[in-house]
């Protein structure tokens, strides 16, 4: 989970905001199932078990991963295109950047492992 606070932090959002530790952990989830041949729907898969866990609301926490989203994307977006690997023209969903996200992290996992 270090290396996913980290991330987050790189592309300008704190533990100020209570979408850190949601998104954080949707990233966690993303990844460890990326092997998986039917992957997690946002919505229907991680939104409720997020919200069990911190005791909200799966709108609650699609609005607080939105914020971070919102913070990232105005505070760093040249950083968030360097992750992406490609230009981005619009500010990605929360699912999106869950997966850009996500997708960084496998791939500097596999380069360690190189």
């Amino acid at each position: 989970m270090k290396e996913v606070y980290g991330l987050i932090r790189r592309l300008g959002a704190t533990s100020k905001y209570k979408g850190y530790y949601t998104l954080a952990e949707a990233v966690r989830m993303t990844m460890e199932v990326e092997d998986q041949e039917e992957p997690m729907k946002i919505t229907k898969d991680i939104y409720p078990c997020l919200a069990k866990k911190f005791k909200s609301t799966p709108m609650n926490v699609e609005h607080n991963i939105r914020t971070v989203v919102n913070v990232c994307w105005n505070t760093n977006k040249n950083t968030l295109e360097k992750i992406a690997g490609y230009p981005l023209n619009y500010k990605p969903t929360n699912s999106e950047f869950v997966d850009i996200l996500a997708y960084y992290l496998h791939d500097l996992e596999m380069e360690e492992i190189k």
